[in-house]
């Protein structure tokens, strides 16, 4: 029987769904809601500072944020995998310096051609990636501790390698994929459609294999994804090799785009922070055991903008960090760190 309604008092059902409404909304946002929010927000940024900033929504500015995130959301899709076993990994800034810097003076000193820049990126992603995996899951050094010391020494592997040299020209070929469009008729930049293929890949792997599902099993709770037969070892290398990969690859269209690199490509902007604020600020659980591909790109996009309107709008660079942690706190009150 229903509960009559009584005059002056509010119905039951209608006190009961104000109160969830909270709860209602974290549940919202971690199932889905997070991309529509980042795209909203996103676009109101966009179209708010261009009210004020014409040339903010220029053609060439919007291409340049653009360009601008992929590199970043490469960075932070692997990151975005290794969030969701409960990792971090802090190494992936220099990976991508170190990625850049090799095929960079390759290119620029032996005329690397571009096959062989993919060989030699990748590889160097795939070696270094699976050392922090095997490092985590081999040795049980917890991921911070690890991929902080190995952030030093691949760090140290740039300033090794390149003896101070930098990167001021590479060949014609790598310029026009890092800033060639698909077709006058496509004007969509190459970069951003490599990022298409790795963010569909990622969403695939994460969210409709036994691999994916394996990954969030480990983040949600380790010891039952063991016992569930669950190899978790492996699972966690593979993860962290997949980071270091993407790393490489983000390193890659990195020097494709800007045709430059130094020793401290990467790790000057603190980029491994900016993709761990991006994944969460996407809608993954710092705590693991939920990630979101479509989420952290979109992240990534949001950050772009913001860092940009930040420029038009004269603010002092001495605040940007500040803001970037200031975002990470408010993903993470809104549901980033829940399950």
């Amino acid at each position: 029987m229903s509960t009559p309604a009584i005059p002056g008092r509010a119905h039951p059902g209608l006190v009961a769904g104000r109160a969830d409404l909270g709860p209602h909304l974290g549940r919202w946002l971690r199932r889905g809601g997070r991309p529509l929010t980042l795209a909203a927000v996103t676009a109101a940024t966009t179209l708010a500072v261009g009210l004020t900033h014409p040339a903010f929504v220029t053609l060439q500015n919007l291409r340049f944020m653009l360009l601008n995130c992929v590199v970043l959301s490469l960075l932070a899709l692997g990151q975005t995998l290794v969030i969701a076993t409960r990792g971090i990994d802090l190494s992936v800034a220099p990976i991508l310096g170190l990625s850049a810097m090799v095929t960079g003076l390759m290119a620029q000193g032996d005329g690397l051609p571009l096959a062989g820049a993919f060989a030699v990126a990748l590889a160097i992603g795939l070696v270094l990636g699976t050392a922090n995996g095997l490092l985590v899951a081999r040795l049980a050094i917890p991921p911070i501790i690890t991929t902080l010391g190995t952030y030093s020494l691949y760090g140290g592997l740039i300033f090794l390698y390149s003896n101070g040299a930098q990167v001021d020209s590479v060949p014609h070929a790598y310029a026009m994929l890092g800033n060639g469009v698909v077709a006058a008729a496509f004007p969509v930049p190459i970069p951003a459609l490599v990022l298409a293929a790795v963010l569909a890949a990622m969403w695939f792997v994460l969210g409709h294999t036994r691999f994916g599902r394996a990954i969030l099993a480990i983040g949600n709770n380790q010891a039952a994804a063991y016992n569930a037969g669950i190899a978790v070892q492996r699972v966690q290398v593979v993860a962290y090799t997949l980071s270091g990969v993407l790393a490489a690859l983000a390193g890659l269209m990195f020097i494709f785009y800007t045709g430059s690199a130094t020793v401290t490509t990467g790790t000057g902007d603190h980029m491994e922070l900016q993709s761990i604020a991006v994944a969460l600020i996407g809608g993954t659980a710092i705590a693991g055991g939920r990630g979101n591909m479509a989420g952290t790109v979109l992240g990534a996009l949001f950050l772009s903008v913001v860092l940009t309107a930040l420029v038009f709008l004269h603010v002092p660079p001495i605040w940007y960090s500040a803001g970037e942690g200031l975002m990470i706190l408010l993903a993470v009150t809104a549901g980033g760190s829940g399950r």
